[in-house]
């Protein structure tokens, strides 16, 4: 019998890292593996942690979603992977960790497991480009450039797109140049573009104003999508403004809620989350997607600080990735310097 750690919440605003006993076997389609790396996702896990959008009876509660697990074990029925071999899973922040085969895919040993693991992030607004019909002839407007914000507007610009990001943030701002990206400024207004001249704007910010911002930049019949969740009312804004303007300016405004994609690929829709995830990994790998400098990794033992400083704002990096390898030599959550991190 093996010991499994785990972060959890175990009531709003407190994370800790717990040990239990881990004796779990892969059924016939299952495989198991010990996590290699976890990447934390702000949005979400801090939505999680700081309890929006109402926190009864949600904890303690596990929390995760994007792993490079290092397979141990198959069940009987797994083909095409192995013991030993790394995969990308959706579990979450645990040491071992057991998944559905259907549900994991190789990733190349070339890869740094940092790296590879942040093929979750493009993925999540990948779901939004799929479902619009704008073409790269216009501009795309990216509002929040946290890591989703970040990777979307890697994505459109991979893509062809001429894309306009914005961050309040100057750290953020300093990141996203130094990803590639070519037009990025503090506002939707700072980059002086006429009124009406982008096809679509996709907001990862969930922000209320930020949202506002965009619509006087989209076309008449344009397109915004609402890719950040809308945890909190963040300003004093009425609907009747917003509604207003999607009115008059004749916008179709769709959610750009991941999962509401198929998790798999059928004969019928080709995409989905995890050909989303896939395609973002080769472009990680071939360096369309730059990923130098925009994550820090912190051991699992750093929980409970980590996720205050997340909620806060307060990292220099737009991504925190959970190390696990030293757990893999033997060594106990106990051990080391409280607070080590690592530039990516």
């Amino acid at each position: 019998m093996s010991v499994n750690y785990s972060v959890i919440f175990t009531q709003r605003q407190k994370a800790e890292l717990i040990a239990s006993p881990f004796c779990e076997k892969p059924g016939p389609d299952e495989i198991v593996g010990k996590t290699v790396v976890s990447v934390i996702s702000n949005g979400s896990e801090t939505g999680g942690f700081m309890g929006y959008g109402g926190s009864e009876g949600l904890y303690p509660c596990e929390t995760g979603y994007a792993n490079i697990l290092k397979v141990t074990e198959t069940g009987s029925r797994v083909e095409g992977i192995s013991p030993g071999d790394l995969v990308f899973s959706l579990t979450p922040h645990k040491l071992y960790n057991r998944a559905s085969a259907r549900d994991v895919f190789l990733v190349p040993g070339d890869i740094p497991p940092e790296k590879a693991a942040l093929c979750r992030f493009p993925a999540v607004s990948m779901t939004a480009f799929l479902y619009s019909d704008i073409r790269p002839t216009e501009a795309v407007l990216v509002s929040g450039l946290g890591i989703v914000g970040l990777m979307c507007a890697q994505v459109m610009q991979r893509c062809g797109f001429a894309v306009y990001a914005s961050d309040p943030d100057q750290k953020r701002q300093e990141t996203a140049r130094s990803c590639g990206l070519k037009h990025v400024g503090p506002s939707v207004e700072s980059f002086g573009l006429p009124e009406k001249s982008a096809g679509l704007g996709i907001d990862c910010s969930g922000n209320d104003q930020a949202i506002l911002s965009l619509i006087p930049y989209i076309r008449q019949l344009g397109q915004l999508a609402l890719v950040g969740v809308p945890w909190r009312q963040t300003s004093d804004l009425s609907a009747h403004e917003l509604l207003r303007q999607i009115f008059y300016s004749y916008l179709r405004v769709y959610s750009g809620w991941e999962w509401s994609l198929p998790r798999r690929s059928g004969d019928f829709d080709p995409n989905s989350n995890l050909r989303s995830m896939q395609k973002a990994l080769e472009w990680i790998a071939d360096g369309s997607i730059v990923t130098d400098g925009i994550y820090r990794l912190f051991s699992p033992k750093d929980c409970s600080a980590l996720y205050p400083a997340i909620a806060a704002r307060e990292l220099d990096k737009p991504c925190a990735i959970f190390d696990w390898r030293p757990f893999h030599e033997g060594i106990s959550p106990a051990a080391g310097s409280e607070g080590e991190v690592a530039e990516g």
